[in-house]
């Protein structure tokens, strides 16, 4: 591999020769140029250009439109990462790969063709596309990788086609107006009903649009699992009812601000609701404490005797509640199960409590004292962020 500078009208441009099976051709590795509107050219030397480097164009906010080459056949990791300027690309016909983050954080960009022979994009690739309001994703694309539309948030609609059959489940976090996933009816893995992506046969939930309109949404009952970010985000969400076969339950609610009340079916094997509060049964060993809804108004809360272990963020941002007993019953306490409950001021932890988690008690400013037993074993950090004063049960 060797470097070349070029000293003539190309002057703007660093490139890589590249070589394989005899065949020559240039990736572009830099631009140095200060021009708003870049043309990068097909050849240099009778030498195609084939390819947009890593990094090549990242942080040119003076950019603010680029055609690219007929032959280009793949666009390199972060290649215009932070081009915050940039509101307009042309991308070529026989385009084959737009590899990660490529236009992270491109906040002018509000369109973009996408070529037919696209069969490739990568994780992060359109990640804080502020301004992008529509894209059409191309016939030949087989995947959408984790944080592909991350942050997008003007995006309304995404349309998946029938030739996709690998769907990152955080492929579109923070999408806050994002109100429905359309979904070809010939595609063989996946199936939109309403607007929310399910898997072909609507047994697994795989994400609700986060601006859907409703408050209020019922779980087809066809659905056995639902992935951990289906509702993510999904503020305007005030209940949710569960089907009576569900058996696993992966997604935790976050910034669910306006949740406040989930129901179950009555003849469900698996979970239950007590007074808006969601629950698994483990079989005969007790309850597990799921999810307590944010927007729940109550200060204080008394845990059912039944509940032997808390989950993950259970009480996570529930920033009403002041005091919660726990039982004496209880033996576990997952990662982050209090974090964000702004108005605790004080907990006791049973005594036969055996093992909490990390960062259990994180971004609770008011809380001043845990009462806990010194046999209570505790995860890697279990206190991070605690301030206040531990008084230890003899």
């Amino acid at each position: 591999m060797e470097t070349i500078e070029k000293n003539n009208n190309l002057e703007d441009f660093s490139i890589k020769l590249e070589e394989s099976e005899g065949r020559f051709t240039i990736t572009i590795d830099s631009y140095k140029g200060n021009s708003k509107e870049v043309v990068v050219p097909d050849n240099i030397g009778g030498i195609p250009v084939t390819a947009i480097g890593y990094g090549a164009f990242s942080g040119n906010v003076k950019l603010t439109n680029i055609i690219l080459p007929e032959g280009l056949v793949s666009i390199e990791s972060g290649a215009f990462e932070n081009c915050t300027n940039l509101a307009n690309i042309q991308l070529p016909e026989g385009l084959y790969s737009i590899e990660s983050r490529v236009f992270n954080n491109c906040t002018s960009l509000v369109n973009i063709q996408l070529p037919e022979d696209l069969v490739s994009i990568g994780w992060g690739a359109f990640d804080g596309c502020t301004s992008l309001v529509d894209i059409r994703l191309p016939e030949s694309l087989v995947s959408i990788k984790s944080g592909t539309f991350g942050n997008c948030k003007k995006l309304k609609t995404i349309t998946i086609p029938k030739s996709i059959t690998e769907i990152d489940e955080d492929m579109a976090l923070f999408c806050e107006n994002l109100k429905e996933f359309i979904v070809d009816e010939q595609n063989p893995i996946y199936v939109s009903q309403e607007g929310v992506l399910f898997d072909k046969n609507m047994t697994t939930l795989i994400l609700y649009p986060q601006a859907k309109e409703g408050d209020y949404y019922t779980i087809p009952d066809s659905v056995h699992t639902i992935e951990r970010y289906a509702f993510h985000g999904c503020k305007g969400l005030t209940g949710i009812n569960f089907p009576k076969d569900l058996i696993i339950l992966l997604s935790r609610f976050y910034h669910c601000e306006q949740l406040g009340n989930f129901t179950v079916n009555e003849n469900s094997k698996y979970y239950s609701s007590i007074d808006g509060v969601l629950f698994n049964n483990d079989k005969g060993k007790g309850d597990r404490l799921v999810c307590y809804p944010r927007a729940k108004n109550s200060t204080n809360y008394i845990v059912p005797d039944s509940v032997t272990w808390i989950k993950y963020d259970a009480f996570c941002h529930c920033k009403h509640l002041k005091s919660i007993i726990l039982p004496e019953g209880l033996e576990y306490i997952d990662e982050d199960a209090f974090y964000g409950c702004e108005g605790l001021t004080t907990i006791s932890l049973p005594i036969n409590l055996e093992y909490i988690s990390e960062g259990i008690f994180r971004e609770c400013p008011n809380l001043e004292t845990i009462t806990l037993s010194r046999n209570t074993k505790m995860g890697h950090k279990a206190l991070d962020g605690f301030t206040g004063k531990l008084i230890y049960r003899d």
